[in-house]
Parts: structure tokens; sequence; C-alpha cells
């Protein structure tokens, strides 16, 4: 049965990265399931392998509800994230075409020049806070740039998105999500008038890849990239780096070989856990442990806890750049995985080779600020600080 141990606030912006973590941890080991009467009232899962039943039974936990807890009214549901089937099927067929592997493999050069373009603005000053500079422009700029935004346009996508997505759960939501649907109807505007051989001109249009879409539709397809391709890869590339930088002869070992680099990143991505909170609607009763819990209820998975969870992971607070079997949940599992994986792995990539080939001495220059839970769901780094041997003008 679940036990009366006190459920994490997850709305509480005031509680710190440990207070977080720790809470993740306590509700892990205590019980399969802990009951939250706020927001509503719902229950958390946190150990790995109810979570990955949950992600993969679709027909017992539904997204149609919203993947927040509280949901919010005010905007129309994220596609494909917030639709059970058949319009997620629909939706990912849609959101799809510039996140194949193929379609990212063709889009490296563009990751390359804007990481590139990033660097070149702090390169030649011997210190930086990587976060301001680099791991929270980069993603946006590159979803922005992928789906047809200018470099200035997607710099202001970047702004309105991080408002937005910082006001979940708040009363300011509303004149938020009002802000970015403005700029998304005059985006798409500018495209019906100006139309080019991009994404934003097939929205525009009407009908995206066969499917017809709306005002709404539109909105909810620019807030699935830009706020879904920006917050959850610039946490993943801040906790990427800050991991190249601590862990003991990691970043060395990644200057005199990059093989080993994709497995850095899995178990980065598995410690850093960028969105950690997604929640389901209960389409049926459902068995968690020793508990049934009720048709319509609401849970709110905690992938966080899961991915530390030492019923899966061998010492799992450990960094472990050789680590074989890594079946994190980071990018969720199941149907609703995550479509922006491909991409999100090419930004890690490739960014952090960028600053290695550029600046090979990085190293941290004061204690990095670690974020609670940002919009109920996100942890992230505020402040990376580093220096380097600047680079010399050419």
């Amino acid at each position: 049965m679940s036990q009366a141990i006190p459920a994490l606030d997850h709305l509480d912006s005031a509680l710190s990265t440990a207070d977080v973590r720790r809470a993740h941890a306590e509700m892990r080991e205590a019980c399969p399931v802990v009951h939250s009467d706020r927001h509503g009232g719902f229950a958390f899962l946190t150990r790995y392998e109810d979570i990955r039943g949950a992600l993969t039974d679709t027909a017992a936990f539904s997204s149609a509800d919203g993947v927040h807890i509280p949901a919010d009214p005010a905007r129309p549901p994220v596609p494909a994230l917030e639709f059970d089937e058949p319009e997620h099927t629909e939706w990912r067929k849609v959101l799809d075409g510039p996140l194949t592997p193929r379609a990212v493999r063709a889009f490296e050069p563009v990751i390359t020049e804007v990481a590139d373009l990033l660097i070149d603005e702090f390169a030649s000053d011997g210190e930086a806070d990587l976060a301001d500079r680099l791991t929270e422009p980069l993603p946006a700029i590159v979803i922005g740039r992928m789906i047809g935004l200018s470099q200035p346009e997607a710099v202001r996508a970047r702004g309105l998105a991080a408002a937005l997505f910082a006001a979940t759960g708040s009363e300011d939501f509303p004149a938020r999500f009002a802000e970015f649907s403005e700029h998304t109807e005059r985006w798409l505007a500018d495209r019906r008038e100006n139309p080019r051989d991009d994404m934003l001109t097939e929205m525009a249009s009407g009908v995206v890849r066969g499917k017809r879409i709306d005002a709404a539709g539109a909105t909810g397809l620019l807030l699935a990239y830009i706020v879904g391709g920006h917050h959850s890869t610039g946490s993943a590339l801040g906790g990427l780096i800050r991991h190249v930088l601590t862990v003991p002869g990691l970043r060395d070992e990644l200057l005199a070989d990059r093989s080993g680099l994709p497995r850095v990143i899995e178990e980065s991505l598995r410690l850093t856990t960028p969105l950690q909170l997604f929640a389901r609607t209960l389409r049926c009763p459902v068995r968690v442990g020793d508990e049934e819990l009720a048709e319509g209820g609401r849970v709110l998975l905690d992938l966080a806890a899961a991915n530390r969870d030492p019923r899966e992971f061998d010492a799992p607070e450990v960094f472990d750049r050789r680590r074989a079997r890594n079946r994190h949940l980071s990018f969720g599992a199941g149907p609703h995985v995550c479509q922006g994986q491909h991409l999100a792995r090419a930004e890690l990539r490739i960014t952090v080779g960028r600053l290695l080939d550029r600046l090979p001495d990085l190293r941290l220059a004061g204690e990095p600020v670690e974020s609670g839970l940002v919009g109920g769901s996100l942890m992230t780094h505020f402040a990376l600080p580093v220096a380097f041997t600047a680079e010399q003008a050419a």
C-alpha cells in the first residue's frame, strides 16, 4: 500500500535541485505509488518498470487530458504529445518530416554553423557563461531554422517559448500563451504573403503533409517544435557539458578520442533528465504494486526518479561513461517516445565536439547554478561559468 510520505509539489519553484532530487528518491524508495492532494489530486509513479509500463500502455494511460498537472485549459493540446489514437499517429506523421534520422543528418551542417556562430561571440573573451551564451539559445535557434524562421525570428521565438514554459501552472499562463499565439499568426501571415520552401509556409497553407490544420493546430505545432525542441535540449546540453568538465579525466579522454561520446551522451541524459514529469489519465482501473488506481484518476510519471532507480541501474547515482545497458527514459518510451531525440542527440554531439575542437582547455570557472523545477517539469542550468584560453582573431 502507498505510504503517507510527503509528496513533491512539482510547482513549488522555491525548491532547490537537491530538494527535488531528494524527493524523487524518497518517494521512489518508500512505495510504488505516492498520493498527492495538491492540484486536484493525483498519484506519483516513480519506479522504472512501472513508468516504462505506463508509457507503453497507451490504452490504459491516456495523454489526451494533457501531460501537465494541473491541465492548461487556455491552450490547445500539443501535437502529438497530448493526443491518443488515431489522432496521435496522424500528428506524428505531420511532425516527423524534419525530425527523421535522415533529415537530421542532412541538417547537421546548419547545427554546426549555429554552434560556431554562438561560440564566435565569446571565444576571444577567455570566459563565458555557457548557459546564457550557448546551451539555452542554441536549441531554439536550431529548431527555428529547421522550420523556416530566420535567425532573429528564432531568437524571438526562444524568448516567447521560455516565458510561456516558465508560466506553466501559473496565473500568467493565459497572457503568455496569447503572446505566443499572436506571434505565430504573424509568422504565418508573412508566409502567406511571402511563401518560401519551408515548413512555416506549409503550415500557413492550412495543409501539412496531407493533414488540414486550423489556427489552433498551427499554434500547437509551433509549440511542439519550439517549446519541445528548446528547453529539454538546452537542459541536456548544459548537463552534458558539466559532466564533461567535472567527471575526472573525461574531457581529456574525449579530446583524444571521440568514439566514447555517444555513451557519454546517454549517461548524461540519464542523470540530467531534462523534462522530468509527465501526466496521464487512467482509462481503466490499473494495479501498481499492491494498489489499484481507479479509472479517471490522474497520475504523474516521474522519469527522473526512474532514471536513478537502483532496480534498473547499477550504482545509479554514479556517472559511468562506459555503462553498457542504459535504457534511460529521458526521451520517454512507447508510442509517445520523443520525436526530436535524433535532433537532440545530434545537437549534443556536434556542440560538444565544436567546443572541444575550438576551446580544448575549457574548464569550470565557478560553481554552476542548477534550477529546481521550472514550469513543473524542467530542470536546467541557470549558470554554467567556464574559462579557457581565448581564441586569437584571424
